[in-house]
């Protein structure tokens, strides 16, 4: 692999920005590095244009690859084509102790857990870096031999570092029960604090990231993790934080109002198995409130909540009914949470048409639960 030149000395593409900020560059490739870089599809390429925030253009015809975007999205995108072509003739050496880097987070993974975190065909680590956005692969440092523990590289934003991190942590956590957790029943915790590139940063827009913990009982983790994890994925759409659960711990990670969202949703989620939930919304900005008459709240919410969890599911929201059941004739309020106002709003839409389809006799009423 060799760099072409001066940036933009061989023309990039038509269509390629033109903005005073941005530069170009490109990068020789072979036929074998050019059907590698592209991948499956071109995943491998939109994969590095995505992590680098950097426009990627492969020429399979020129055998190269133009690169365009600011200073720093062409250094990353450079070093990642790089970090990719080196897995295809061998291992990926890079040393992580002694980098400055702050797009690097570092999982040093046990020998008996590395398999399991690629998955079959690295299909495992793929899917953490389609939901995170992030480039991963095992690397050497320092002349490390085969065999021991493997330290996996994790390339990409401190949000999307520490998400992939964490499922990580998750599925180790998983295979050696005790292996990043310490304490027993209600006082587990975390061995080592939670430490990466960027977590030391005061934010100029005044973010106070960092993370919190709670501690579930057994009885609280099935019904807060759902279905293939629907529940927890429902969480943290909704309150825009990282939310991750190593075995009975959960971690909620983001800014201050993310992770206090996050563990809010999460004791009126844990609330509603015990019964009814009673929120007061005074002064919150992260709710939307509906008015439902309580003959059509059954078919609102359908039955055992599927109608809710649909609505959820495509509106990336949390929904519920505040307070007891109303008496036949009464409104209930149907509570729909979310850091995104667009989103909410297209949940109250789902809401008013089902109410209206109900009142209109179209439907059969269909009995319910109330939500979460």
């Amino acid at each position: 692999m060799s760099a072409g030149g001066e940036p933009g000395d061989l023309g990039p593409p038509p269509g390629m920005n033109t903005r005073p900020d941005v530069i170009k560059d490109t990068i020789d490739l072979t036929h074998e590095d050019c059907a590698f870089v592209c991948g499956r599809s071109g995943t491998t390429k939109q994969k590095l244009a995505r992590v680098s925030g950097a426009s990627l253009d492969l020429s399979q015809r020129d055998l190269k690859i133009y690169i365009e975007g600011t200073r720093e999205q062409v250094d990353k995108a450079r070093d990642y084509v790089g970090f990719v072509l080196a897995q295809r003739v061998g291992d990926v050496d890079i040393d992580t102790e002694n980098t400055t880097r702050t797009d690097l987070s570092v999982v040093v993974v046990p020998e008996e857990c590395v398999a399991y975190i690629m998955g079959k065909g690295g299909g495992v680590l793929r899917n953490i870096e389609q939901e995170w956005n992030t480039l991963m692969f095992f690397a050497k440092s320092n002349g490390q031999e085969k065999g021991g523990p493997e330290k996996l590289c994790i390339f990409g934003s401190r949000r999307a570092r520490r998400g992939a991190e964490l499922k990580v942590m998750s599925g180790i956590e998983h295979k050696i029960s005790g292996h990043f957790l310490e304490g027993q029943a209600t006082d587990v915790r975390l061995k080592a604090p939670l430490n990466q590139p960027g977590d030391d940063i005061n934010d100029p827009e005044g973010e106070d990231w960092g993370y919190a913990t709670r501690v579930l009982r057994e009885d609280e983790l099935s019904y807060a993790l759902g279905k293939m994890g629907s529940t927890r994925k429902k969480l943290a759409e909704a309150s825009g934080c990282i939310v991750e659960y190593l075995q009975h711990l959960v971690v909620f990670c983001g800014s201050r109002a993310q992770r206090e969202r996050g563990q809010q949703y999460m004791t009126w989620l844990l609330a509603q198995k015990q019964g009814t939930v009673n929120v007061d919304i005074t002064g919150r900005t992260d709710v939307t409130s509906v008015s439902v008459p309580s003959r059509s709240m059954g078919y609102v919410t359908g039955s055992k909540g599927r109608n809710l969890r649909e609505m959820e599911h495509q509106t990336g929201t949390f929904i519920f009914a505040n307070g007891p059941r109303a008496a036949e004739g009464q409104e209930e309020n149907l509570l729909i949470f979310g850091h995104s106002e667009t989103q909410r709003r297209r949940a109250k839409r789902k809401v008013e048409d089902m109410i209206d389809e109900h009142a209109s006799g179209r439907a059969p009423p269909i009995g319910g639960g109330r939500g979460g």
